[in-house]
C-alpha cells in the first residue's frame, strides 16, 4: 500500500463554550479557539518515509480528492456525527478509513460498522504496529493501545499545522485524573493513575508552539495541579522559560480542582511562571448532590470562598455548573443562580447533567431503567439530556436550565460577576500587559451593541474596567469573547429568552 496518510479532526456537531464559532460567523475572523492537539500528536507518530497531510475543518474544508490511501479520523463526542459522515464518504470513495480518539475509545461498538481500521486507547505504543502492518497491506480491524509512559510521546507535528488561524497552541503534560467523578468519562480511557511527561519534554514543545507565534497555551490536561510535587517541579521550569523570553512571555491556561485553594504557595507559583487562567468543576453548591457523584472533594468547602481565594492571586476563574442530579429537586434552579451570583466568575459554563458512555453514571442509570435514546448527546450539546431525573420530570429539567441560563446570562448578571471579578482580582507582577482592546473585541462590541440598550451597558462597564484596570484587559477581552460565544450558542440553540429574567426581575436581582 502508498504509504501516505491524510489526518483529519472534523468540525465539532454540536456547539459548546470552548468553541470559537461566534467569530467566523459575525464575519469577524476567520480563527479558531484551540489548535488541534490530536492530529499534530498523530502525525509525530506516523513513521519517517510516509506522506502526512493535515486538516482540521474547524478552519479549512476537508479534501476529499486527497491523493493519501490511508485517512485518519479523531474525535470527541461533540464530533461523533462528523466523524461518521466523513468516514462513509471516504470509503465510498475506495480510501483505508482509521478512526480513532476519545469518542471511539468510549463507545466502539458505535464506530466499528463505519472504520476498516478501530484504534481504541492510547496510541503511543501500537503506532510502530499499526503503521508496519498497514504498510504490509496486513492490518487487523480493532488495534487496542495502552496507558502509556509519557516520556515516549513526541513533540506534536506543529510544522504541518496552519500558521496563524488559531488563538491558542496547546500541550498535554499529564493524562488521568485520581478522583473519580460519577459522571466523568475521562478517567474511564486515560485513567486514575495520573502520567506526566518530564519537564524537558514539556520545554522542547513550547519552544516549538513559541516560534510559531503562540502566546496563550492551553495545557491540557485533565488536573494540572493533582499531583504537587511534579506540579511544582514543572512550574519551576516554565517560569524560568517564561522569564527569559524576548520577545514577549507566555500565558497558561488549564484545569485543576478546588483544593488548589488551600495551596497558597502552589497558587503564587501557577502565577509567578504565567497561568492565567483555570477551568475547575464546581457544578454545584447541593452537598447532597457532590456526595452523590462522588465529587468528594468539593464537600465540606465553602465553594464561593474558595473561588474567590484563587481569584485573589490573580488567575481567573472559569466554572463548570450543572444541574439535573438525582438530589437537585425544582429548587435547584432558583439556588443555583444566588449561588453563581455569589462568584467572581463571569464565565460559567453551564449544562445539564448528561451519562456519558463508559461511566459508573451510566451504567447504573442503565440498570435503573433511567436512560433515554439520547445516548449519543452524552458530552455533546450543553443543552440535552439522555438522564430521566429523579426528583422532577425532564421537561422540568430542561425548562429549568433555560430559566437559569437567562437568568445568569442576561446583560446585568453578567456585569455583576465581572464587577466582582474586577474588585477581587489580584495584580500580579509578571501579568502580560495590554494597551487596550485588539481588533477582535472591537468588531464583537460593535455586533453586540446592536443587540439592545442591556447590551450596551454592558460594553459600557468593559471599557470603564479597562481602564481602571489595565492589568486585567486580557481577561476582559476573553469575557467579552465568552460571552458574545454563549450568547450566540443560546440563540442558535433557541434556548435565549429575555423575557424570561423581564418578568422575574427579583430573583436576577
Amino acid at each position: 500500500m502508498h504509504q501516505s496518510i491524510y489526518l483529519i479532526n472534523p468540525r465539532e456537531s454540536v456547539l459548546g463554550y470552548h468553541g470559537m464559532e461566534v467569530l467566523r460567523a459575525w464575519n469577524v475572523a476567520d480563527v479558531t479557539n484551540l489548535a488541534d492537539l490530536s492530529t499534530t500528536t498523530v502525525a509525530a507518530l506516523v513513521p519517517q518515509g510516509w506522506e502526512i497531510s493535515l486538516c482540521d475543518e474547524r478552519m479549512q474544508p476537508v479534501d476529499f480528492d486527497t491523493k493519501a490511501a490511508v485517512i485518519g479520523l479523531t474525535g470527541k463526542i461533540s464530533q461523533r456525527e462528523r466523524v461518521i459522515e466523513l468516514a462513509a464518504e471516504f470509503r465510498r470513495r475506495g480510501k483505508l478509513v482509521v478512526i480513532g480518539g476519545p469518542a471511539a475509545s468510549l463507545a466502539p461498538d458505535e464506530f466499528r460498522a463505519h472504520a476498516d481500521i478501530l484504534v481504541t486507547g492510547e496510541l503511543e505504543e501500537i503506532a510502530a504496529g499499526l503503521f508496519a502492518d498497514i504498510a504490509a497491506n496486513g492490518w487487523k480491524q480493532h488495534y487496542e493501545g495502552g496507558r502509556p509512559d509519557l516520556k515516549s510521546s513526541p513533540v506534536p507535528r506543529w510544522d504541518l499545522y496552519p500558521r496563524g488561524q488559531s488563538l491558542n497552541g496547546q500541550i498535554q503534560t499529564s493524562r488521568g485524573c485520581p478522583f473519580e467523578c460519577e459522571f466523568c468519562d475521562v478517567i474511564q480511557y486515560l485513567g486514575r493513575k495520573q502520567r506526566w511527561k518530564e519537564p524537558g519534554q514539556v520545554l522542547r514543545e513550547l519552544d516549538v508552539l513559541y516560534v510559531r507565534g503562540f502566546r496563550h497555551v492551553f495545557l491540557a490536561d485533565d488536573n494540572f495541579t493533582v499531583m504537587r510535587r511534579r506540579t511544582r517541579a514543572l512550574l519551576e521550569r516554565l517560569e524560568a522559560w517564561n522569564d527569559a523570553r524576548l520577545a514577549g512571555r507566555v500565558e497558561f491556561s488549564t484545569q485543576v480542582s478546588i483544593d488548589i485553594a488551600r495551596d497558597p504557595e502552589l497558587l503564587a507559583h501557577c502565577a509567578r511562571a504565567g497561568v492565567r487562567t483555570v477551568f475547575i468543576g464546581i457544578e454545584t453548591p447541593n452537598e447532597a448532590s457532590l456526595a452523590e457523584t462522588m465529587k468528594r472533594q468539593n464537600l465540606r468547602i465553602d465553594l464561593a470562598k474558595e473561588v474567590c481565594t484563587v481569584t485573589r492571586a490573580g488567575i481567573m476563574v472559569m466554572c463548570g455548573i450543572i444541574v439535573g442530579f438525582d438530589h437537585d429537586g425544582p429548587d435547584i434552579f432558583e439556588r443555583q443562580v444566588r449561588f453563581i451570583q455569589s462568584l467572581p466568575v463571569p464565565m460559567v459554563h453551564f449544562g445539564t447533567l448528561v451519562a456519558p458512555a463508559s461511566t459508573p453514571l451510566y451504567a447504573r442509570l442503565q440498570a435503573e431503567g433511567r436512560l433515554t435514546n439520547l445516548s449519543h448527546v452524552a458530552g455533546g450539546n450543553f443543552f440535552q439530556t439522555n438522564i430521566v431525573p429523579k426528583l422532577m420530570s425532564q421537561e422540568e429539567l430542561l425548562a429549568g436550565a433555560r430559566w437559569l441560563l437567562n437568568h445568569i446570562y442576561s446583560p446585568a448578571a453578567f456585569a455583576q460577576r465581572l464587577v466582582s471579578f474586577a474588585r477581587i482580582c489580584g495584580r500580579r507582577d509578571k501579568a502580560v500587559q495590554s494597551p487596550g482592546f485588539g481588533s477582535i473585541e472591537r468588531a464583537l462590541a460593535q455586533r453586540l451593541a446592536s443587540m439592545g440598550e442591556e447590551e450596551r451597558k454592558l460594553l459600557a462597564l468593559f471599557e470603564q474596567l479597562a481602564k481602571s484596570r489595565p492589568d486585567i484587559v486580557g481577561h476582559l477581552a476573553y469575557f467579552l469573547l465568552g460571552y458574545c460565544q454563549a450568547r450566540y450558542i443560546f440563540e442558535r440553540y433557541g434556548v435565549w429568552d429575555p423575557e424570561l429574567v423581564r418578568r422575574d426581575t427579583p430573583l436576577a436581582a
